[in-house]
Formats: C-alpha cells, sequence, structure tokens
C-alpha cells in the first residue's frame, strides 16, 4: 500500500511538472509621475547635475522620459541661490562650478526648488551633514581562500567622528569607473551597518573597509578585483538620515530577485521630494535630494 501512495505520488508530480502554460500578464499603466535624481556633493572643481524623467510602464524597455523645461534652483540658507539649467534639453539640469569652487558649505541647510514646464512644483530640504576623512587606502596580495581567487585586494581606514548619527555612502572607482552594481553599495551608520548598532566614533568595521574591492561579473569568479596598474580612487559622502534609509530600502528593491519565495514585496521607496499643489496622484514625485560634504583619496597599484 505504501508502495502504490509512493507510485501514485510520482505519477502525479510527472504529469505536473510536464505542463507548462504561458501567462500573459496585463498590468495597467500607473501614475506618470517625476521622477528625481538630485544627490549634491561639495567636490571642487566639480559641475552638480540633477536628473528629471518620468515614470513609465513596467514592461517598457526604452529610457525614462527626459523631464525638460522645468526651472530648478537650489537656495542656501544663507540666501545664495543656485541656478541648474539643461543645456543639451535631455533632462540633465547643471551647476558649473567656476576653477577652485565647491557647492555649498558644511552644516548648511539647502532648499531644492523645482517648476515644470507644465507649472507643477516641488521642493526638498536637505543639510551637508560633516564626513569623515580617509586616512589610508591598504593593498594586500592574498592567497586563493574562501572561494576567492588569489590576488589584490583592498582595504581603506577610516574613523567614525563621535557622535551618534553620522552615515556616509562609500564609493569606489576602480580606473576611474564607478563601480555601480547594486551588490557593490557600500552604506554604513557610525562605522558600522545599521542605526542602534551601539559603534560609535571607532574605524569602520572590517566588512566596510573591505566593501571597496569590484564585485565580478558572471564568468569572472575567478579573477582578483585589482591588478598591478590600476587605479583605485575613493570616495566617503555623508547622507542625512532620511537619505540613508532611502538607499538602504532602495538596495532591498533591486535585490528583491534573489530572495526567492521569501522576498518582501515591492514597494513605493519613501522620497523627501514633496509636491507643492497636488490635485491628483500624478503629482506626486519620487526620488531623493540629499547634500554631501566628501572625503576623497586613491592610489595606483604599483609592483
Amino acid at each position: 500500500m505504501k508502495f502504490k501512495n509512493i507510485f501514485y505520488l510520482f505519477v502525479l508530480l510527472t504529469i505536473f511538472a510536464s505542463c507548462e502554460d504561458v501567462i500573459d500578464v496585463e498590468l495597467e499603466d500607473g501614475d506618470n509621475q517625476l521622477v528625481v535624481d538630485a544627490w549634491i556633493d561639495n567636490i571642487p572643481d566639480k559641475n552638480q547635475e540633477i536628473i528629471l524623467s518620468r515614470t513609465q510602464a513596467y514592461f517598457q524597455s526604452s529610457f525614462p522620459a527626459a523631464e525638460t523645461g522645468a526651472t530648478v534652483t537650489i537656495t542656501e540658507d544663507n540666501g545664495r541661490v543656485y541656478e541648474f539649467v539643461d543645456p543639451d534639453d535631455d533632462g540633465k539640469y547643471i551647476w558649473e562650478t567656476t576653477a577652485g569652487e565647491s557647492f555649498g558649505r558644511l552644516n548648511g541647510i539647502y532648499t531644492l526648488e523645482i517648476t515644470t514646464e507644465a507649472g507643477k512644483r516641488y521642493t526638498a530640504v536637505s543639510t551637508m551633514r560633516r564626513v569623515s576623512p580617509i586616512d589610508s587606502i591598504r593593498l594586500e596580495d592574498r592567497e586563493e581562500e574562501l572561494g576567492e581567487p588569489a590576488g589584490i585586494y583592498a582595504e581603506f581606514f577610516s574613523r567614525d567622528m563621535p557622535g551618534e548619527g553620522d552615515a556616509y555612502w562609500i564609493k569606489s572607482f576602480k580606473n576611474g569607473e564607478f563601480l555601480n552594481k547594486p551588490e557593490e553599495m557600500n552604506l554604513a551608520w557610525d562605522g558600522a551597518f545599521t542605526p542602534g548598532s551601539g559603534v560609535d566614533g571607532v574605524i569602520f568595521i572590517a566588512p566596510i573597509r573591505e566593501f571597496i574591492n569590484r564585485v565580478p561579473d558572471e564568468g569572472e569568479e575567478d579573477i582578483a578585483p585589482w591588478e598591478i596598474g590600476d587605479s583605485i580612487n575613493l570616495e566617503i559622502h555623508s547622507l542625512n538620515p532620511e537619505a540613508f534609509n532611502f538607499l538602504e530600502q532602495s538596495l532591498t528593491q533591486m535585490t528583491l530577485g534573489d530572495a526567492g519565495i521569501f522576498a518582501e514585496p515591492p514597494a513605493n521607496v519613501p522620497t523627501n521630494i514633496n509636491s507643492l499643489d497636488v490635485s491628483e496622484p500624478s503629482d506626486n514625485a519620487i526620488g531623493f535630494f540629499n547634500v554631501a560634504a566628501v572625503s576623497t583619496s586613491g592610489r595606483r597599484i604599483e609592483l
């Protein structure tokens, strides 16, 4: 009897495994909302950029439509106004520096104001918070271990400043190219991973220090992240707490597919972009505005 039950179960599994139905999913188009990409920093001689675009249908594979014809300004709490213009009419609004100039000042409070060509108005506020300096970048030639190939690995050293509530985005660049895959996003809070860790005023913990190494692409698992002749550059950007939460939740959304049946359902990530005249859902915006102080360091890998 037990054998018969197992046989029936095997037959059922075989039948279900051989069935494959193609299901066409039809989704209603969502609201056509403004997308604001406004990550401003104080790196000297660097033009600052704010990108405006529009949301699009889920299955649409083309690039998002640019939001052109808008008026974009950032006003400092001392009254200075930074005007951003769209010279190429492609939704990329630029504030150009002059020689030796950088954007803003530490602890300054900044108000972003956007008026679209259709007359819709949006605003957001950010403070330029302090940032920890980078002390050094260390290189190590390692043997193959724990599934990692032999080769050159990097580690940086920086000390979180005393006082809780400092948040950071550590950006790595290999030969001038930003390492921007989701799994390469390196976020820190008071030198550790998250708020409430009880860590403050210490050297950044080891996993964050070593998270500046390139994550290999598929098929490159046997290639070390760095080699002789490469240049490595680091930037630590200060984040407002809300910006840290935005990036952390965005990272969760970008990696949902890796969690299988235990994945969290997609949801809108909270924004600090506020509409001044909401009359319908499409008037709301998504995206974020953060003004960062930045510390930088770099070195070339030599024999």
